[in-house]
C-alpha cells in the first residue's frame, strides 16, 4: 500500500518521548484495492449496467472517490496508530501523503 516513504525526522521531546514525520506515498491502486474489498462489485456492476445518464455516473463516480479517499485516511490513521504502538517512546506522529 506504502509506495516510498520521504523526508523522515524523528525530533527528541525529551526523556522517553519522540516525535516522527514523514512524507508518505501511497499506491492509488492498492488503496482503492482495499475499498473494492468490502464492496459487491457483482450487484455493482448491474447498478452500473443501468445507467442511462452522465449525471448517474457522475453521482457514483463521486461517492467512490470519496469512499477510496476516506480509506486512504483511515489508513494513514491505522499506520499512525501501529508506529505508536510498536515504539511507545513515539508521542506523537506526522505522517503526510504525498
Amino acid at each position: 500500500i506504502i509506495r516510498s516513504i520521504h523526508d523522515v525526522k524523528a525530533t527528541d521531546l525529551g526523556p522517553d518521548s519522540v516525535r516522527f514525520k514523514a512524507e508518505v506515498n501511497f499506491d492509488g491502486r492498492e488503496v482503492t484495492r482495499l475499498h473494492l474489498q468490502k464492496l459487491d462489485l457483482e450487484r455493482i456492476l448491474k447498478d452500473i449496467q443501468g445507467y442511462t445518464t452522465v449525471t448517474e455516473l457522475e453521482r457514483f463516480l463521486l461517492e467512490h472517490g470519496e469512499q477510496v479517499v476516506d480509506k486512504l485516511g483511515s489508513e494513514v490513521d491505522r499506520i499512525e496508530m501501529k508506529l505508536k504502538k510498536d515504539n511507545p517512546e513515539i508521542r506523537h506522529v506526522d505522517l503526510e501523503i504525498l
